[in-house]
């Protein structure tokens, strides 16, 4: 796979290997040292998401999860060769913002004809924002808009189109049957047969009548265990989404399930599941098809869902600053219980919520900012297996005055001084996290019913589950730790106590000798700093009733340690567990 543009790219940059200075004026060199960089980066990911492909086919699950994290691991790498090859190259002009005026202008030249320029001036931004630790934002050394809007027109290249026809097993199977692999379909009829018949009832069932053309993103999206084939349906006026989860069998690729409804694809993509490795050079258009069957999603969401993170902090930061232009724009108190290691704040048009880390932190936490950071790290680069939030962290932000209610801004000033200060009309952040938006578990159960409160439950329990197969112990369980999304999954977004479950040590609750011992005020046997007794979590995951008891007929075995010892010697055995982005009823044939 190539990129459009990269001839012209790799003669501004010159040959690494000739080193940057011969390119030139140092301008000239430093924006060519920086497209070198940005080169090297797409190369290295390009080869680490290619072998998606090969995993799957091999059922490597291990060799998936090592790739997923040393694709995260590049672009810090790049980043960092670049920054010091700029300062070899400028010098003693470094931090003399003329001269990086006419770098950019150097870099911008280099950006034609590339199909991926939004990437290269993110790139670009991150270099700069290194170099300068920039308060705000300053257009005159970084991009602050794209280059050029979207092409309006379908990408022949991404796009593969079948029919129109009628939604019969032999449409299926040509959509089925042009995505090539080394292994066979276990059972590509009947595969065919049911997708046909679910499209057809589909379709069927909002009114849909004539015959039906389905357009497929010819890339597949590889992610934990599964592959996805992702298109839309159009029958007439009406279109909907099409997304064929795959997964590889003992006996060969099969069809999982058939989904095809907006909020179905939204949690496929969705911002508590690990980055796709799917092959694009084209990733604007793919954003761009994405966007038309989850009109809902941002799209920062959806380069961050196709693997570039860090673009998706960029039209996340984009997003957010138009949001704040709005005279009426104004952050408030996140809803939920205040915690004691970080200062949540939120804007309520933009469904996403700000943590800031608090200054000192109140007993009986103990811990420090850095291993506060360190957590989201571990959050970063760890399988989120659909149950944690992914987080985008920001440094030196200003943020209009006029946008914090005095009280908000008072909380801020007194719980983090270090991290948030007021000059005059702006308000400077140092650091600061942002989530998307979700429920409090613990208000979720207060105000809902009874049949909803129930299924929050189950899925809270499920959360507690889907992460401990990922390695991943929460630590505290309280469920205002945990929120629900829009889809009614359950997700964790306090990380403050996450370890890994490997590293725990789960026991059960010694019997004590005396009355002296049953009725002590403080534990009478010795408890390790990664003890773990899950016999004492049956007082605080759920309050007592009916939900209680609907919690414990599905998740009782929690309070139990031979579930978590025998979780324990699973994942030592190297097990890798199904976790799947749609409810189980979904799938074609349960069990296989």
């Amino acid at each position: 796979m190539t990129h459009s543009g990269r001839e012209s790219t790799l003669n501004l940059a010159g040959s690494p290997a000739t080193g940057n200075r011969s390119a030139g004026a140092p301008d000239t060199a430093a924006a060519a040292a920086i497209h070198a960089a940005h080169e090297r980066w797409i190369r290295g990911f390009e080869e680490i998401t290619r072998r998606a492909r090969e995993r799957f086919e091999r059922r490597d699950w291990r060799g998936a999860q090592a790739d997923a994290t040393a694709r995260l691991a590049l672009y810090r790498i790049h980043l960092d060769a670049a920054v010091s090859d700029v300062r070899d190259i400028l010098e003693d002009a470094v931090l003399e913002r003329t001269r990086w005026a006419a770098v950019k202008a150097r870099h911008f030249e280099g950006l034609a004809g590339r199909a991926d320029a939004e990437l290269a001036q993110t790139f670009f931004n991150s270099v700069t924002r290194r170099i300068f630790s920039t308060v705000g934002a300053d257009p005159a050394i970084e991009y602050l808009d794209p280059s050029a809007p979207p092409s309006a027109a379908v990408d022949p290249e991404l796009i593969g189109r079948h029919g129109p026809s009628s939604a019969d097993a032999s449409l299926a199977r040509r959509v089925l049957e042009s995505y090539r692999w080394s292994v066979p379909y276990a059972q590509l009829d009947r595969d065919a047969e049911e997708v046909a018949a679910i499209v057809r009832e589909r379709l069927a069932r909002l009114g849909g009548g004539g015959p039906v053309t389905i357009d497929m993103l010819r890339p597949v999206f590889f992610r934990n265990k599964g592959a996805y084939l992702v298109g839309r349906v159009q029958q007439g006026d009406l279109a909907l989404p099409l997304v064929l989860p795959l997964i590889h069998a003992e006996r060969g690729i099969v069809v999982d399930a058939v989904l095809m409804t907006e909020d179905e694809a939204s949690v496929v993509f969705g911002f508590s599941w690990s980055y796709f490795r799917v092959e694009t050079s084209r990733p604007r258009a793919m954003v761009k098809f994405l966007g038309t069957i989850m009109p809902l999603k941002r799209v920062h969401e959806l380069y961050s869902a196709i693997g570039f993170n860090k673009h998706g902090k960029t039209e996340l930061y984009r997003s957010l600053m138009q949001d704040l232009e709005r005279p009426e724009a104004r952050f408030a108190f996140a809803e939920g219980d205040e915690g004691m290691v970080m200062a949540v704040f939120t804007l309520p048009s933009f469904n996403a919520v700000f943590k800031i880390i608090k200054d000192s932190f109140g007993a009986p936490k103990n811990t420090t900012r850095q291993a506060v950071m360190d957590r989201y790290h571990f959050v970063f680069v760890r399988d989120r297996v659909g149950r944690l939030a992914d987080a985008q962290e920001f440094e030196h932000l200003e943020f209009p005055r006029r946008c914090f209610p005095d009280d908000l801004l008072d909380y801020l000033l007194s719980v983090a001084a270090a991290t948030v200060r007021a000059e005059g009309d702006r308000v400077i952040v140092r650091q600061l996290y942002t989530e998307r938006r979700v429920t409090p578990l613990n208000l979720f159960l207060r105000d809902a019913d009874e049949a909803a409160a129930c299924e929050a439950v189950v899925e809270y329990g499920d959360a507690i589950k889907d992460l401990a197969a990922a390695d991943i112990f929460t630590g505290d369980m309280l469920l205002k730790n945990f929120g629900v999304t829009r889809h009614g999954r359950v997700i964790c977004y306090d990380y403050d106590e996450l370890c890994l479950l490997s590293e725990c040590r789960c026991r059960r609750l010694p019997q004590p000798s005396s009355i002296e011992e049953e009725f002590a005020a403080e534990p009478w046997f010795h408890v390790g700093e990664m003890d773990v007794f899950p016999e004492e979590f049956r007082a605080f995951l759920v309050p007592p009733g009916r939900v209680r008891d609907v919690f414990l007929a599905a998740h009782g075995d929690l309070l139990d340690v031979e579930f978590w010892q025998g979780m324990q010697r699973r994942l030592a055995n190297g097990e890798v567990f199904d976790v799947y982005p749609y409810r189980r009823p979904a799938r074609l044939r349960r069990g296989r």
